[in-house]
């Protein structure tokens, strides 16, 4: 579920043009999450580090 603006609602039911929030915080070309590794990733190092503190 996400909100929007009675504004962004407004224009976009009307057929106008209008500008979203990730298109002005995020340049074209230019991803929002970058090197994150995702979520597999993070599990396994997790994984990794939970064990090496086990051994010890």
């Amino acid at each position: 579920m996400f909100f929007v603006s009675e504004e962004f609602l407004r224009k976009y039911e009307a057929g106008e043009d209008f500008n979203q929030t990730i298109d002005e915080a995020v340049p074209l070309g230019t991803e929002l999450f970058e090197n994150t590794g995702g979520k597999k990733e993070f599990n396994q190092k997790r994984r990794e580090s939970e064990e090496q503190q086990d051994s010890n």
